[in-house]
């Protein structure tokens, strides 16, 4: 069976050469568990204009080097901000921070797919957007809200301390610039951050893990990154509280991006999640 031609179902077949469901190439490898990049050079200059899923990208180191550089520019943006005299709850160092930020996530995605894939973003799961995808992120994104509700509660009632103190990263930006301050904080938290993490986290990452190490690993390590990248150094045992939530956020949009084989139920379960949560922040100041 390593050289048949016809198209097996993934879950039972061993690994070895067949023919390549996404018609890219010829032949593709089948590692056990999902679809590689290791194809033959037939039709290797082939793009799919497809919705259809493509092989993962293996890119590890490109993918943790985006995430340094995409922090160290956050950080530079912020304290030259601070230099020029803006306060942490100025509107700008908040798009300012996202924007160095994004910056080395979406850099690290496009070197990902121009040197180990085809070119395009689709190559990370970035297919054209459904209406399903909405109705399912409604869905998805509420059921989120609720499960983090209960460990939040959960956490909270263990030891108050395991927190964090407050919503000041989306309400100080608001109560400081009022109208200008909420529609910054909706681009960023509610259309910005979605597409550039759910890009990044549940397709470069997630993809590359998921087929070099298997389903489960894949979906902890992206969330761990996940998360790792929302501990605040002002917060103290307040994150582990916030490590918790976000690991528990990440680890559901992986398995919504794993089931779906896309990102546009994923990145529209964020979109809601995180709309859920500026609203809420809102009505509780």
């Amino acid at each position: 069976m390593a050289n048949g031609g016809g198209k097996l179902t993934p879950p039972i077949a061993p690994p070895g050469w067949y023919s390549d469901p996404w018609s890219a190439a010829s032949w593709r490898w089948w590692d056990g568990t999902a679809w590689t990049g290791y194809a033959d050079a037939v039709h290797a200059s082939v793009v799919t204009t497809s919705d259809e899923p493509v092989a993962a990208i293996r890119a590890g180191w490109t993918a943790l080097i985006g995430m340094i550089v995409g922090l160290g520019l956050a950080a530079a943006v912020v304290v030259a901000l601070f230099s020029a005299g803006f306060e942490a709850a100025d509107p700008a160092v908040m798009v300012g921070s996202a924007l160095g930020l994004w910056t080395g996530l979406l850099g690290s995605c496009l070197v990902a797919v121009h040197r180990k894939g085809s070119g395009s973003l689709k190559d990370l799961g970035l297919a054209r957007l459904r209406w399903v995808d909405a109705a399912q992120g409604l869905g998805f994104g509420m059921a989120m809200v609720f499960a983090v509700a209960l460990i939040a509660k959960a956490l909270e009632s263990l030891a108050p301390d395991l927190m964090p103190s407050g919503a000041d990263d989306v309400l100080g930006p608001i109560a400081d610039s009022g109208g200008f301050g909420t529609v910054a904080v909706v681009l960023v938290a509610v259309i910005g951050a979605p597409f550039f993490e759910e890009l990044f986290f549940r397709g470069l990452v997630q993809g590359g893990v998921v087929a070099r190490w298997g389903i489960a690993i894949g979906l902890v390590v992206q969330a761990a990154l996940f998360a790792l990248m929302h501990v605040l150094p002002d917060e103290g045992w307040g994150n582990v509280g916030v490590f918790v939530v976000i690991l528990t956020v990440g680890l559901c949009l992986g398995a919504i991006r794993q089931k779906a084989q896309r990102l546009g139920p994923a990145l529209f379960s964020h979109a809601v999640y995180n709309a859920v949560i500026v609203t809420l922040a809102l009505l509780v100041a």
